[in-house]
Protein backbone atom coordinates (compact mmCIF):
# COMPACT_ATOMS: atom_id res chain seq x y z
CA UNK A 1 0.00 0.00 0.00
CA UNK A 2 2.94 2.14 -0.34
CA UNK A 3 2.14 2.62 -4.20
CA UNK A 4 -0.97 3.94 -5.70
CA UNK A 5 -0.89 5.75 -8.75
CA UNK A 6 -2.88 6.41 -12.21
CA UNK A 7 0.02 5.65 -13.91
CA UNK A 8 3.29 3.58 -12.94
CA UNK A 9 6.44 4.88 -13.38
CA UNK A 10 8.16 1.25 -13.49
CA UNK A 11 6.98 -2.67 -13.97
CA UNK A 12 5.75 -5.02 -10.96
CA UNK A 13 6.68 -8.27 -10.82
CA UNK A 14 5.33 -11.44 -8.87
CA UNK A 15 7.99 -14.04 -7.86
CA UNK A 16 6.26 -17.54 -7.36
CA UNK A 17 7.37 -20.13 -5.21
CA UNK A 18 9.26 -21.73 -8.26
CA UNK A 19 11.34 -18.90 -8.25
CA UNK A 20 9.53 -17.72 -11.44
CA UNK A 21 9.25 -13.98 -12.10
CA UNK A 22 5.70 -12.44 -13.82
CA UNK A 23 4.90 -9.79 -14.95
CA UNK A 24 1.77 -8.43 -12.63
CA UNK A 25 1.72 -4.57 -14.07
CA UNK A 26 3.48 -2.63 -16.98
CA UNK A 27 5.23 1.09 -16.50
CA UNK A 28 2.10 3.53 -17.22
CA UNK A 29 -0.69 1.21 -15.73
CA UNK A 30 -2.87 2.24 -12.77
CA UNK A 31 -2.60 0.04 -8.91
CA UNK A 32 -4.37 1.49 -6.47
CA UNK A 33 -5.41 0.12 -2.77
CA UNK A 34 -8.33 -1.95 -4.31
CA UNK A 35 -5.19 -3.89 -5.96
CA UNK A 36 -3.60 -4.29 -2.53
CA UNK A 37 -6.34 -5.76 -0.91
CA UNK A 38 -6.58 -7.93 -3.94
CA UNK A 39 -3.49 -9.36 -3.71
CA UNK A 40 -3.00 -9.50 0.46
CA UNK A 41 -6.18 -11.49 0.32
CA UNK A 42 -3.95 -13.88 -1.86
CA UNK A 43 -1.46 -13.94 0.55
CA UNK A 44 0.95 -11.85 -1.76
CA UNK A 45 2.95 -9.16 0.43
CA UNK A 46 6.10 -8.39 -1.63
CA UNK A 47 6.58 -6.70 -5.52
CA UNK A 48 9.57 -7.13 -7.10
CA UNK A 49 11.38 -4.21 -9.84
CA UNK A 50 13.75 -4.70 -12.29
CA UNK A 51 17.08 -3.13 -11.27
CA UNK A 52 17.43 -0.91 -14.40
CA UNK A 53 14.29 0.65 -12.96
CA UNK A 54 15.17 1.11 -9.56
CA UNK A 55 16.08 4.68 -9.79
CA UNK A 56 12.31 5.42 -11.14
CA UNK A 57 11.16 3.37 -8.27
CA UNK A 58 13.30 5.36 -5.66
CA UNK A 59 11.83 8.16 -6.72
CA UNK A 60 8.19 7.05 -6.67
CA UNK A 61 8.96 6.16 -3.12
CA UNK A 62 10.12 9.62 -1.76
CA UNK A 63 7.47 11.03 -3.67
CA UNK A 64 4.75 8.62 -1.80
CA UNK A 65 6.67 9.35 1.96
CA UNK A 66 5.57 13.00 0.93
CA UNK A 67 1.78 12.18 0.14
CA UNK A 68 1.38 9.71 2.83
CA UNK A 69 2.64 11.62 5.55
CA UNK A 70 0.35 14.95 4.65
CA UNK A 71 -2.46 12.70 3.58
CA UNK A 72 -5.01 13.37 6.53
CA UNK A 73 -7.71 11.22 5.07
CA UNK A 74 -5.59 8.04 6.39
CA UNK A 75 -5.45 7.43 10.08
CA UNK A 76 -2.07 8.32 11.42
CA UNK A 77 -1.46 5.13 12.40
CA UNK A 78 -1.53 4.09 8.84
CA UNK A 79 0.44 7.46 7.81
CA UNK A 80 3.10 6.65 10.07
CA UNK A 81 3.60 2.81 9.20
CA UNK A 82 3.38 3.40 5.48
CA UNK A 83 6.33 6.21 6.06
CA UNK A 84 8.13 4.15 8.50
CA UNK A 85 8.20 0.47 6.43
CA UNK A 86 8.69 2.86 2.68
CA UNK A 87 12.04 4.33 4.65
CA UNK A 88 13.16 0.92 6.04
CA UNK A 89 13.04 -0.31 2.42
CA UNK A 90 15.31 2.57 0.94
CA UNK A 91 17.56 1.76 3.89
CA UNK A 92 17.43 -2.03 3.44
CA UNK A 93 18.46 -1.58 -0.48
CA UNK A 94 21.30 0.66 0.65
CA UNK A 95 22.57 -1.51 3.07
CA UNK A 96 22.60 -4.48 1.26
CA UNK A 97 24.28 -2.36 -2.20
CA UNK A 98 25.52 1.34 -0.90
CA UNK A 99 26.65 1.59 -4.57
CA UNK A 100 23.17 0.92 -6.08
CA UNK A 101 22.55 4.41 -8.28
CA UNK A 102 21.06 6.88 -6.58
CA UNK A 103 20.12 5.41 -3.20
CA UNK A 104 22.80 7.84 -2.56
CA UNK A 105 20.79 10.79 -3.17
CA UNK A 106 17.63 9.13 -2.80
CA UNK A 107 18.28 8.85 1.06
CA UNK A 108 19.29 12.12 0.99
CA UNK A 109 16.43 13.25 -0.13
CA UNK A 110 14.09 11.87 2.53
CA UNK A 111 16.51 13.02 5.02
CA UNK A 112 15.59 16.45 4.18
CA UNK A 113 12.21 15.58 4.09
CA UNK A 114 12.49 14.53 7.73
CA UNK A 115 14.43 17.55 9.00
CA UNK A 116 11.44 19.67 7.10
CA UNK A 117 9.04 18.06 9.29
CA UNK A 118 10.43 18.12 12.48
CA UNK A 119 11.43 21.70 11.90
CA UNK A 120 7.43 22.54 10.61
CA UNK A 121 5.49 20.48 13.79
CA UNK A 122 8.21 18.40 16.11
CA UNK A 123 5.18 17.27 17.62
CA UNK A 124 3.37 15.43 14.70
CA UNK A 125 6.86 14.27 13.45
CA UNK A 126 7.80 12.31 16.71
CA UNK A 127 5.11 9.45 16.03
CA UNK A 128 7.48 8.76 13.21
CA UNK A 129 9.61 7.81 16.54
CA UNK A 130 8.41 4.04 17.55
CA UNK A 131 8.96 4.56 21.20
CA UNK A 132 8.55 0.84 21.81
CA UNK A 133 9.61 -0.82 19.11
CA UNK A 134 7.81 -4.41 19.26
CA UNK A 135 10.70 -5.60 16.61
CA UNK A 136 14.50 -5.11 16.18
CA UNK A 137 15.30 -5.44 12.86
CA UNK A 138 18.83 -3.88 11.40
CA UNK A 139 17.06 -1.47 9.33
CA UNK A 140 13.69 -0.40 11.26
CA UNK A 141 16.44 0.38 13.97
CA UNK A 142 18.36 2.30 11.68
CA UNK A 143 15.24 4.55 10.67
CA UNK A 144 14.54 4.81 14.10
CA UNK A 145 18.02 6.23 15.04
CA UNK A 146 17.73 8.37 11.68
CA UNK A 147 14.01 10.07 13.15
CA UNK A 148 16.13 10.39 16.88
CA UNK A 149 18.96 12.03 15.24
CA UNK A 150 16.57 14.14 13.66
CA UNK A 151 14.86 15.44 16.76
CA UNK A 152 18.00 15.29 18.50
CA UNK A 153 20.08 17.66 16.39
CA UNK A 154 17.43 20.23 15.96
CA UNK A 155 17.28 20.33 19.45
CA UNK A 156 20.53 20.95 20.12
CA UNK A 157 21.63 23.05 16.75
CA UNK A 158 17.88 24.64 15.48
CA UNK A 159 16.25 23.74 12.80
CA UNK A 160 18.02 25.93 10.33
CA UNK A 161 21.46 24.25 11.26
CA UNK A 162 22.62 22.75 7.85
CA UNK A 163 24.40 19.88 9.68
CA UNK A 164 20.68 18.54 10.96
CA UNK A 165 20.29 17.21 7.71
CA UNK A 166 23.50 15.31 7.76
CA UNK A 167 22.90 13.80 10.96
CA UNK A 168 19.63 12.66 9.95
CA UNK A 169 21.46 10.99 7.29
CA UNK A 170 23.99 9.39 9.29
CA UNK A 171 21.45 7.81 11.66
CA UNK A 172 19.84 6.80 8.55
CA UNK A 173 22.94 4.62 7.31
CA UNK A 174 24.95 4.26 10.72
CA UNK A 175 24.50 0.57 11.24
CA UNK A 176 25.14 -0.14 7.20
CA UNK A 177 27.96 -1.99 8.68
CA UNK A 178 26.22 -4.88 10.39
CA UNK A 179 25.00 -6.47 6.73
CA UNK A 180 28.21 -8.66 7.13
CA UNK A 181 27.57 -9.53 11.09
CA UNK A 182 25.90 -12.85 10.81
CA UNK A 183 22.20 -12.74 11.83
CA UNK A 184 22.36 -15.31 14.96
CA UNK A 185 24.80 -12.75 16.20
CA UNK A 186 22.80 -10.10 16.25
CA UNK A 187 20.13 -11.82 17.85
CA UNK A 188 21.66 -13.96 20.10
CA UNK A 189 21.43 -13.73 23.55
CA UNK A 190 23.16 -13.33 26.71
CA UNK A 191 27.35 -13.18 26.59
CA UNK A 192 29.00 -13.88 23.30
CA UNK A 193 31.91 -16.23 22.57
CA UNK A 194 35.05 -14.15 21.86
CA UNK A 195 35.42 -14.33 18.00
CA UNK A 196 31.51 -13.36 17.88
CA UNK A 197 32.06 -10.34 20.05
CA UNK A 198 35.22 -9.74 17.54
CA UNK A 199 33.00 -9.94 14.66
CA UNK A 200 29.90 -7.49 16.47
CA UNK A 201 32.73 -4.79 17.23
CA UNK A 202 33.88 -4.79 13.62
CA UNK A 203 30.90 -3.36 12.39
CA UNK A 204 31.71 -0.02 12.96
CA UNK A 205 34.39 -0.16 11.17
CA UNK A 206 33.30 -2.09 8.23
CA UNK A 207 30.57 0.70 7.99
CA UNK A 208 32.68 3.30 7.94
CA UNK A 209 34.90 2.17 4.97
CA UNK A 210 31.92 0.63 2.65
CA UNK A 211 30.64 4.26 3.03
CA UNK A 212 34.16 6.21 2.24
CA UNK A 213 34.12 4.02 -0.96
CA UNK A 214 31.27 6.13 -2.39
CA UNK A 215 30.70 9.05 -3.42
CA UNK A 216 28.12 11.56 -2.16
CA UNK A 217 28.36 10.28 1.66
CA UNK A 218 29.58 13.12 3.99
CA UNK A 219 32.09 13.22 6.66
CA UNK A 220 29.45 13.46 9.51
CA UNK A 221 27.54 10.57 8.16
CA UNK A 222 31.07 8.56 8.50
CA UNK A 223 31.71 9.30 11.76
CA UNK A 224 28.37 8.38 13.11
CA UNK A 225 29.06 4.82 11.50
CA UNK A 226 32.77 5.12 13.13
CA UNK A 227 31.93 6.20 16.28
CA UNK A 228 28.28 5.29 17.60
CA UNK A 229 29.83 2.74 19.80
CA UNK A 230 32.46 4.84 21.11
CA UNK A 231 31.99 6.22 25.24
CA UNK A 232 32.89 9.13 26.89
CA UNK A 233 35.22 7.10 29.22
CA UNK A 234 37.30 5.18 26.46
CA UNK A 235 35.15 1.86 27.00
CA UNK A 236 33.21 1.74 24.09
CA UNK A 237 34.46 0.40 20.45
CA UNK A 238 36.12 0.20 18.05
CA UNK A 239 39.04 2.43 18.71
CA UNK A 240 38.73 3.44 22.62
CA UNK A 241 38.29 6.80 21.80
CA UNK A 242 37.40 8.96 24.87
CA UNK A 243 36.60 13.06 25.98
CA UNK A 244 37.34 15.46 23.41
CA UNK A 245 37.80 12.80 20.68
CA UNK A 246 34.04 12.35 20.05
CA UNK A 247 32.55 14.53 18.03
CA UNK A 248 29.17 16.08 18.77
CA UNK A 249 27.28 13.79 15.70
CA UNK A 250 28.79 10.69 17.14
CA UNK A 251 28.08 11.27 20.87
CA UNK A 252 24.32 12.40 19.41
CA UNK A 253 24.15 9.06 17.80
CA UNK A 254 25.27 6.57 20.64
CA UNK A 255 22.40 8.09 22.60
CA UNK A 256 19.96 7.49 20.28
CA UNK A 257 21.31 4.31 19.08
CA UNK A 258 21.07 2.94 22.97
CA UNK A 259 17.57 4.16 23.34
CA UNK A 260 16.25 2.46 20.42
CA UNK A 261 18.15 -1.12 21.19
CA UNK A 262 17.11 -0.72 25.11
CA UNK A 263 13.51 -0.27 23.93
CA UNK A 264 12.69 -2.36 21.00
CA UNK A 265 11.87 -5.75 21.69
CA UNK A 266 14.27 -8.81 21.24
CA UNK A 267 13.26 -12.35 20.56
CA UNK A 268 14.03 -13.73 24.08
CA UNK A 269 12.20 -9.98 25.61
CA UNK A 270 9.00 -7.57 24.86
CA UNK A 271 10.03 -3.65 24.84
CA UNK A 272 10.75 -1.17 27.14
CA UNK A 273 8.99 1.57 28.24
CA UNK A 274 10.42 4.72 27.60
CA UNK A 275 10.17 6.10 31.28
CA UNK A 276 11.96 3.08 31.96
CA UNK A 277 14.60 3.16 29.38
CA UNK A 278 15.57 6.81 30.11
CA UNK A 279 16.18 5.87 34.32
CA UNK A 280 18.89 2.88 32.43
CA UNK A 281 20.65 5.65 30.67
CA UNK A 282 20.55 8.18 32.80
CA UNK A 283 23.07 6.03 35.06
CA UNK A 284 25.89 6.18 32.68
CA UNK A 285 25.23 10.20 31.90
CA UNK A 286 29.36 11.16 32.06
CA UNK A 287 30.13 7.93 31.53
CA UNK A 288 29.01 6.54 28.51
CA UNK A 289 27.25 9.74 27.26
CA UNK A 290 27.27 13.12 27.28
CA UNK A 291 25.20 15.07 29.53
CA UNK A 292 24.31 18.19 27.29
CA UNK A 293 22.96 15.41 24.71
CA UNK A 294 21.49 13.28 27.10
CA UNK A 295 19.68 15.95 29.08
CA UNK A 296 17.81 17.26 25.57
CA UNK A 297 17.03 13.47 24.37
CA UNK A 298 15.46 13.12 27.89
CA UNK A 299 13.42 16.51 27.57
CA UNK A 300 12.47 15.40 23.91
CA UNK A 301 11.44 12.30 24.74
CA UNK A 302 8.86 14.06 28.00
CA UNK A 303 7.73 16.22 25.52
CA UNK A 304 6.28 13.56 23.46
CA UNK A 305 4.69 11.55 26.38
CA UNK A 306 3.33 14.58 27.79
CA UNK A 307 2.01 15.08 24.48
CA UNK A 308 0.62 11.78 24.43
CA UNK A 309 0.59 10.03 27.46
CA UNK A 310 -0.46 6.85 25.67
CA UNK A 311 3.01 6.63 24.44
CA UNK A 312 4.02 5.61 27.95
CA UNK A 313 2.16 2.04 28.21
CA UNK A 314 3.75 -0.78 27.42
CA UNK A 315 1.67 -3.69 27.21
CA UNK A 316 4.43 -6.32 28.21
CA UNK A 317 4.71 -4.25 31.41
CA UNK A 318 2.24 -6.73 33.27
CA UNK A 319 4.20 -10.17 31.94
CA UNK A 320 6.47 -11.45 33.81
CA UNK A 321 9.23 -10.68 31.69
CA UNK A 322 12.32 -12.68 31.63
CA UNK A 323 15.38 -11.36 32.82
CA UNK A 324 17.77 -9.83 30.51
CA UNK A 325 20.81 -7.96 29.08
CA UNK A 326 19.06 -5.31 26.79
CA UNK A 327 21.97 -4.65 24.28
CA UNK A 328 23.12 -6.91 22.07
CA UNK A 329 25.82 -7.62 22.91
CA UNK A 330 25.21 -6.39 26.58
CA UNK A 331 28.48 -4.32 27.20
CA UNK A 332 27.45 -5.26 31.13
CA UNK A 333 27.41 -8.68 30.22
CA UNK A 334 30.86 -8.90 28.38
CA UNK A 335 32.33 -6.86 31.60
CA UNK A 336 30.48 -8.99 34.21
CA UNK A 337 33.11 -11.58 35.89
CA UNK A 338 32.87 -14.75 35.51
CA UNK A 339 35.42 -15.13 38.63
CA UNK A 340 36.32 -12.49 41.03
CA UNK A 341 34.09 -10.16 43.00
CA UNK A 342 30.81 -8.72 42.93
CA UNK A 343 29.83 -5.64 45.10
CA UNK A 344 26.13 -5.69 46.45
CA UNK A 345 24.63 -2.38 47.02
CA UNK A 346 21.68 -2.69 49.04
CA UNK A 347 19.06 -0.34 50.57
CA UNK A 348 20.16 2.16 52.78
CA UNK A 349 23.76 2.44 50.48
CA UNK A 350 24.62 -0.73 52.39
CA UNK A 351 27.27 -2.31 50.19
CA UNK A 352 28.95 -6.59 50.22
CA UNK A 353 31.70 -8.08 48.19
CA UNK A 354 31.07 -10.89 47.70
CA UNK A 355 33.21 -13.61 45.39
CA UNK A 356 31.52 -14.67 42.22
CA UNK A 357 30.09 -18.64 41.53
CA UNK A 358 28.35 -18.44 38.46
CA UNK A 359 26.68 -15.70 36.46
CA UNK A 360 24.44 -16.08 32.82
CA UNK A 361 22.20 -13.49 31.05
CA UNK A 362 19.12 -13.42 33.74
CA UNK A 363 21.24 -14.99 37.34
CA UNK A 364 23.77 -13.77 39.30
CA UNK A 365 25.30 -16.46 41.89
CA UNK A 366 27.60 -15.15 44.94
CA UNK A 367 29.31 -16.79 47.67
CA UNK A 368 28.20 -14.76 51.13
CA UNK A 369 25.88 -13.74 53.56
CA UNK A 370 23.95 -10.90 53.16
CA UNK A 371 20.37 -9.68 55.59
CA UNK A 372 18.01 -9.69 52.71
CA UNK A 373 14.49 -10.80 52.01
CA UNK A 374 13.19 -12.57 48.71
CA UNK A 375 12.25 -9.84 46.65
CA UNK A 376 14.46 -7.16 47.79
CA UNK A 377 15.69 -4.72 45.27
CA UNK A 378 19.85 -4.85 44.63
CA UNK A 379 22.71 -3.36 42.45
CA UNK A 380 25.11 -5.87 41.69
CA UNK A 381 28.78 -4.32 40.30
CA UNK A 382 31.48 -5.90 38.81
CA UNK A 383 35.07 -4.66 39.52
CA UNK A 384 35.37 -2.89 36.19
CA UNK A 385 31.36 -2.93 34.98
CA UNK A 386 28.31 -0.59 35.09
CA UNK A 387 26.03 -1.58 37.95
CA UNK A 388 22.73 -3.88 37.20
CA UNK A 389 19.37 -3.35 38.48
CA UNK A 390 18.58 -7.07 40.34
CA UNK A 391 16.43 -8.43 43.22
CA UNK A 392 17.24 -10.88 45.74
CA UNK A 393 15.75 -14.01 44.97
CA UNK A 394 16.92 -16.93 47.22
CA UNK A 395 19.82 -18.80 49.36
CA UNK A 396 21.19 -21.97 48.25
CA UNK A 397 23.72 -23.45 49.76
CA UNK A 398 27.00 -24.87 47.84
CA UNK A 399 28.63 -28.47 47.53
CA UNK A 400 30.25 -27.75 51.07
CA UNK A 401 27.48 -26.08 52.53
CA UNK A 402 28.39 -22.85 51.66
CA UNK A 403 25.87 -19.92 51.39
CA UNK A 404 24.92 -18.80 47.72
CA UNK A 405 22.99 -16.14 47.26
CA UNK A 406 20.55 -16.11 44.30
CA UNK A 407 19.72 -13.02 42.33
CA UNK A 408 17.83 -12.30 39.25
CA UNK A 409 18.56 -9.56 36.44
CA UNK A 410 15.82 -6.98 35.70
CA UNK A 411 15.27 -4.06 33.67
CA UNK A 412 13.01 -2.04 35.15
CA UNK A 413 12.58 1.80 36.44
CA UNK A 414 15.01 2.74 38.77
CA UNK A 415 13.88 2.73 42.81
CA UNK A 416 15.71 3.72 45.56
CA UNK A 417 18.48 0.71 46.31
Amino acid sequence: DAIHTDGLGFDLYLVHEQGKAVLYRSNGAPYDLSDCAQLREQGISHFYVPNDQHRRFQEAMSEQIRESYKNIELPREDRIRIVRETCAKMVEDFTQNPGFPGLNETLAGISETLCGWCSENESEFGYLLDMTARDFYTTTHMVNVGVGCTLLATELLGADNELVRELALGGLIHDVGKRDVPAEILIQEGKLAQEEWDKLKSHPAAGAAMLSKHGGITSVAIDMAMNHHERLDGKGYPNGLCGDALSMPARICAVVDVYDALSSARPFRGPIAPAAVLDIMRRDVGRVFDPQVYGAWERIIERLLAQDPGRATNEMDELDLRPLDALIPSPVAQTRPEKGFMVVRCKGGITHECPVIYTDRGEVVLEGEAVLKPGDPVLLCGEMGPEEFARFASTRFGSHGEPLLVFKLLNQRRKAA
